[in-house]
């Protein structure tokens, strides 16, 4: 027993007590001594050496325990972090794609009716009736013209309650993803509360340092539990039964309180949503309602729109087109294209007792039903006083039914809690949302396509984030995720966690029914209050707990939503749920909300309040849509006794434009308006021969003078029906000096031929593949350029000419040409389209004109300009000495010419000249100090550089361009009498595809033939 070598061991009871060697030595030294002193106790002190060895060992045995322990908790603890922290990433994906359906599906509508407002411009403008012939009945155009305006004013809702929608989804997502759903990162001081030292093991209980294995409890926690704490109780409540260790107690502790210091409370219940869906359900419930209905207008403007389309085929193809079966089956056509619509986009899920007028939503397709008859009827080939009242019938009955269909789209647009109930059925792909959401219409549920946050945790579900910072409830590892009164889960009866969501909602109704609170909240907000703590009472007072708990969370969760409404939080007093910033140092800062403290952490000298934001909501999005739907309604009430109107005075009765005839050409009206009379005469159209004064522009309202009007007295109205055709049986004698006045305003109308006569194309032979643009004039003849600089000269003669080919050189680096001006040193100024300034003097000899550039480089254009004319010339300046001037049209400013001079280096504005019309235009320098401009519809201007006056202002005829003739281009001939201009035109021979250039000059016979040329 006592070798040195040998391992010894103390029997003691059950115990098997290892000691060290060195140890075991002393003590039996100790031992030995003891006994030659004490030889009587020696039975005494080899029980108090056998019971301080095992002391000594029981000691050793509990702290590697203890070490072993502390190691595993803290990976533990990094673990179940780890954990957290995936999940939260997870929550934070859920949030992003919550978001991105809304501001997707929303951005959709927007570009949508953005297109729609286009086409319905697109009908009012330059697809308006009318434009190109007579205007069809006011009926008609009332039909297409009210529906197009409905349908741009759905479309311009939907647009801008879809942008807030979006805009709103991605202002809460960034929100909660920067302030609330953060990685619940630990923090340094909860690593350090993880974290146990060897040294804390002299803290432990007597009990717990020197227990006997096998003797005691051996410390296994008991998950098992089968009693569990209400979720409002402290851990500390818990029943103290378990003889665990006292660092395992603190560690379950700890994962039931979900803080290192075990002091937490989770008053939330046990199958509660995780935090990111409750805040953003609370949120969404806020835009939703711009969502749906953003969509809702998108319906209404898609059918109105059709449905104009159909109208507007019925007056297009039967006035314009006179195509009576193309009318019938292009209208129907879009007809089955609204039904279509109709039938997709609404649903029957409302209660049927509650709707009013059911199935009437197909009055619509009936109404164009309607308008296709009537317009047949009222443009049938022969006048009937019958059928024209036949026609009236449908025409009030289309009007009677779009004023029901409207009507029934109003009874349909109406949110659930206006009319009717509906409880969505939540399934995979389909729209859900809770029944606690309201002004949400049911009718349009498919095509929704909302996804609300879940309300609970379902079977297999479990919320790591909450039982990380929360704690995981008295049953960890069976309760968590588990829903109320699902199989299994007895370990904390219904009634319990019932109990413990009235206590919680209590607490909350009595901090926000306080006087001090309830005061400052907004009316929505107080009316939410009392509603909801009137259902909780009710629910409170029946005791069913299968009931009460439904009641209770959607009582929680609308709490919950008011008070993020209200911007309120625990520090003002608000009973809180949990919130992950309280879960690690990667939460939001709570100094962000401390008024002592600014953005960035710095200390403020002085508190300010903060302003408070007016809580009062704006229109709701269901009431802007509905106003507008009302107001169509309305619309339609109007429209019929519009037609009733119409009926008694005539169509034109009322208002007719000035000097313009717009008359419906069909059926029998009232005098002096319409009488059937497209022209303004009290007699039907084709009753006599036309009158040239019918043709003129004039009131229809105007009563016509007997001295015009002669011939046969005009038919009546209960004459057998008339023919609406030309006739020539019967003839106007004598007309009278308006007769003659009428026609001689008509004939000076006609260009006369003196006017065109002034001037004479040149007869020139031209080379081949040449078609100039460009025009420079000189002393005694004219060149011709292409842009690219392959010129020709011709001379002014009557004679046939050939012309003289020549080329310029060095500009290949440079843009196209624009423009050419010839100088009086016989040098060529050419400028591109970008500006740049280049010369080519004659050369002695040869046809190939080297170009370089020139005084300036480039006109005072900035990079990019592009130039629609322009021109360069050396005049005189008021010292006498040449100065280069110029002038040009930018693109940007297409209605000035913008003139500069070059004074050294630098260019020098002299001021701007109105360009005579929007036509194309030409500019030159004419003799030694004028601006010529010319256009293409005909105008001519000039202008002396020195005091801006007038000295032409003039018309010409060859400006005109068309399929067979294009202007080019104009400038001043020099040695010609005052006015004389020479004109670039193409042209083509008819059937032929080749352009061919010709210059027409005026005065050509005042000028000098066959002259030197330059």
């Amino acid at each position: 027993l006592f070798s040195k070598k040998a391992k010894p061991k103390l029997f003691w009871g059950p115990c098997t007590v290892v000691l060290a060697p060195s140890a075991l030595w002393k003590m039996a030294g100790a031992a030995a001594a003891a006994a030659g002193h004490m030889a009587t106790s020696t039975a005494g002190l080899a029980s108090a050496g056998a019971a301080t060895a095992a002391g000594f060992g029981l000691f050793g045995y509990n702290r590697e325990n203890f070490l072993y322990d502390a190691e595993l908790r803290f990976e533990r603890f990094t673990a179940g972090r780890e954990f957290a922290v995936a999940q939260q990433e997870q929550f934070r994906s859920d949030i992003k794609a919550l978001t991105a359906l809304t501001a997707k599906k929303n951005g959709m509508y927007a570009v949508v009716a953005t297109l729609d407002m286009a086409l319905c411009i697109a009908l009012y403008c330059a697809g308006r009736l009318g434009l190109h012939g007579a205007s069809p009945p006011g009926w008609i155009e009332g039909l297409w013209l009210t529906n197009n305006a409905a349908s741009f004013s759905f479309m311009a809702v939907a647009i801008m309650l879809a942008m807030h929608a979006m805009l709103r989804a991605q202002s809460a997502s960034a929100h909660l993803l920067t302030r609330k759903i953060r990685v619940p990162v630990p923090s340094l001081k909860q690593l350090d509360k993880a974290r146990k030292f060897a040294s804390e093991f002299e803290q432990q209980n007597w009990t717990d340092i020197f227990r006997v294995p096998y003797m005691n409890n051996n410390g296994a926690p008991k998950t098992d539990e089968k009693a569990g704490r209400a979720r409002s109780a402290s851990p500390e409540r818990r029943s103290t039964t378990n003889k665990a260790s006292s660092w395992i107690r603190e560690e379950y502790e700890t994962d039931r309180a979900g803080t290192v210091s075990g002091t937490a409370v989770n008053n939330l219940p046990g199958d509660v949503a995780p935090e990111h869906f409750r805040l953003y359900a609370a949120c969404q419930k806020e835009w939703v309602e711009y969502d749906v209905y953003a969509r809702v207008s998108i319906f209404l403007g898609f059918t109105c729109y059709i449905q104009s389309l159909a109208f507007y085929g019925l007056g297009h193809i039967n006035i314009e087109l006179k195509a009576v079966w193309v009318a019938f089956a292009t209208s129907w056509t879009i007809t089955v294209l609204q039904v279509l619509l109709l039938r997709f986009d609404l649903i029957s899920g409302r209660q049927r007792q509650k709707e009013r007028l059911p199935h009437c939503q197909w009055c619509g397709p009936l109404a164009t039903v309607c308008a296709s008859i009537g317009m047949a009827l009222d443009f049938r080939v022969k006048f009937d006083p019958t059928v024209i009242a036949i026609s009236w019938v449908f025409i009030f009955g289309a009007y009677i039914l779009q004023f029901i269909y409207a009507l029934r789209l109003l009874e349909l647009v109406l949110p659930d809690n206006v009319i009717g109930q509906f409880k969505a059925e939540e399934s995979i792909g389909d729209s859900w949302w809770p029944a606690s959401w309201q002004n949400i219409p049911s009718t349009f549920a498919h095509v929704l396509y909302i996804v609300a946050p879940p309300t609970r945790l379902q079977p297999g579900q479990i919320d790591t984030v909450r039982e990380t910072v929360h704690g995981s409830g008295p049953d960890p590892f069976d309760v968590a995720g588990e829903p109320i009164g699902a199989p299994g889960t007895q370990k904390v009866s219904p009634g319990q966690d019932v109990a413990a969501q009235a206590n919680y909602l209590d607490s909350v109704f009595e901090w926000a029914l306080s006087e001090q609170v309830f005061e400052n909240l907004s009316e929505s907000s107080k009316k939410t209050v009392q509603d909801t703590f009137g259902a909780f009472s009710v629910a409170k007072r029946d005791a069913n707990s299968s009931t009460g708990a439904k009641v209770f969370q959607d009582c929680s969760m609308s709490m919950e939503a008011m008070i993020a409404f209200e911007g309120m939080n625990e520090k003002e007093g608000a009973p809180g749920g949990y919130s992950s910033d309280s879960g690690g140092s990667a939460g939001s800062s709570d100094d962000e909300a401390e008024p002592d403290y600014t953005w960035d952490g710095r200390k403020v000298n002085q508190k300010t309040e903060a302003t408070p934001v007016n809580q009062k909501k704006g229109m709701l999005p269901w009431r802007m849509v509905s106003t507008v739907q009302a107001v169509l309604v309305g619309c339609w009430v109007f429209m019929i006794l519009a037609m009733w109107v119409d009926y008694f005075i005539g169509e034109q009765g009322l208002v007719t434009a000035p000097h313009w005839s717009k008359p419906p050409m069909s059926r029998m009206s009232l005098p002096h308006h319409e009488l059937g009379t497209p022209f303004g005469f009290p007699w039907a159209a084709g009753a006599k021969p036309f009158l040239p004064e019918q043709f003129a522009w004039h009131e229809e309202k105007r009563e016509p003078e007997s001295s015009v009007i002669v011939g046969e007295s005009p038919p009546h109205a209960s004459e057998e029906p008339h023919e609406r055709r030309l006739s020539s049986e019967t003839a106007v004698v004598d007309h009278g000096s308006n007769l003659l006045s009428a026609i001689h305003g008509i004939m000076n109308m006609i260009p006369s031929q003196p006017a065109i006569a002034d001037g004479h194309a040149l007869s020139v032979s031209w080379p081949g593949f040449f078609e100039p643009r460009l025009l420079a004039c000189g002393p005694h003849g004219i060149a011709a350029l292409t842009p690219r600089g392959v010129g020709a000269l011709v001379t002014l003669t009557p004679e046939q000419q050939t012309a003289k080919s020549f080329r310029l050189s060095g500009l290949m680096n440079l843009p196209a040409l624009l423009s050419a001006s010839w100088q009086p040193s016989e040098e060529l100024l050419v400028i591109t389209h970008a500006g740049d300034l280049a010369s080519c003097p004659r050369p002695a000899a040869g046809d190939v004109w080297a170009c370089g550039a020139a005084p300036g480089g480039r006109l005072p254009l900035p990079e990019g300009t592009r130039l629609l004319a322009t021109a360069a010339s050396w005049l005189s300046s008021s010292s006498g000495k040449p100065q280069l001037h110029v002038a040009f049209i930018d693109k940007a400013v297409p209605d000035l010419v913008a003139l500069f001079a070059l004074a050294g280096s630098d260019w020098l504005p002299i001021g701007e000249v109105q360009v005579p019309d929007s036509d194309k235009a030409s500019v030159s320098f004419v003799g030694d100090g004028e601006l010529l401009i010319a256009t293409g519809a005909g105008a001519i201007l000039r202008r002396r550089l020195q005091d801006g006056a007038v000295m032409a202002s003039s018309t010409h005829p060859w400006g005109a361009s068309h399929s067979s003739t294009q202007w080019q281009g104009a400038c001043g001939v020099h040695h010609a009498p005052e006015g004389s201009l020479a004109h670039l035109r193409l042209h083509r021979a008819e059937g032929s595809q080749a352009w061919l250039p010709e210059i027409v000059a005026s005065n050509l016979k005042d000028l000098a033939s066959g002259l030197p040329l330059f």
